[in-house]
């Protein structure tokens, strides 16, 4: 079957003279999947990487996996899809969507992407390789959706509980669902839960007083394919917060 590639994709980002350096540990770049349509066959996966320290330009390739059966996944060619997308000098994050439509049925896809960082004379400075999530043509697919609805103190002082509504609305059921709150950007506890289709759960953690902004988000790896990657997280500020 052939491929006819979606019109293709966000690369931008900020145009800074002075880049500001990445942190430490893994190389900052990732791979998700945009959406996932069994109904008109089609899929669209987001990257994203930013600079590190030493490089000038960055580089990013999509390769399309699909898995038909037992077998491993197998690269399959589509138009135009293995093409470099290269940043301008300075430019410090580099974005791209890439979507296909047309898929074939009874078979999962996920992108592959390879990461490249180059210094202002070329040399390559670091290279990393990221896996999206699946996207699946034969099943139901799961959306999770997670939404903070109260904040009051706990039974011990200076410790508050945070209430998180978490709904699948999707058609399929999903098992282990982490659920993570961070508060004033320091990740609190991570729990797991399992939904049915259409299924809603409330969901209590424990954490500090909220001094800036509160986050709970389920699947943050986004680990799990569902029918949109949108609506999984939701923040406040503490003012708003407050205010539930």
């Amino acid at each position: 079957m052939r491929y006819r590639l979606l019109i293709a994709a966000l690369t931008t980002a900020a145009l800074v003279a002075a880049a500001s350096a990445a942190g430490a540990g893994a190389p900052p770049a990732s791979v998700r999947v945009a959406s996932c349509s069994v109904e008109q066959h089609s899929a669209a996966f987001h990257a994203r990487m930013k600079l590190v320290d030493g490089a000038d330009r960055m580089a990013l390739r999509f390769t399309l996996l699909e898995k038909t059966g037992v077998e491993g996944d197998r690269a399959v060619k589509a138009p135009g899809l293995r093409r470099w997308h290269r940043s301008k000098p300075g430019v410090v994050s580099l974005r791209y969507r890439q979507g296909l439509r047309n898929l074939k049925e009874n078979a999962t896809y996920r992108a592959r992407v390879d990461f490249r960082w180059y210094s202002s004379s070329g040399a390559e400075v670091l290279r990393a390789q990221r896996r999206s999530a699946r996207c699946r043509q034969f099943v139901a697919l799961p959306n999770l959706v997670a939404k903070l609805t109260d904040v009051g103190p706990g039974k011990v002082a200076g410790v508050m509980r945070y209430e998180s509504l978490v709904r699948n609305t999707g058609d399929a059921n999903v098992a282990a669902v982490p659920l993570r709150l961070t508060v004033d950007g320091t990740v609190v506890d991570t729990v797991s839960l399992s939904l049915g289709p259409h299924e809603s759960r409330t969901v209590v953690i424990r954490g500090p007083r909220c001094n800036r902004l509160a986050r709970v988000e389920a699947d943050p790896e986004k680990a799990i394919a569902e029918t949109s990657e949108a609506d999984n997280a939701h923040e406040l500020t503490c003012a708003n917060l407050a205010r539930l």
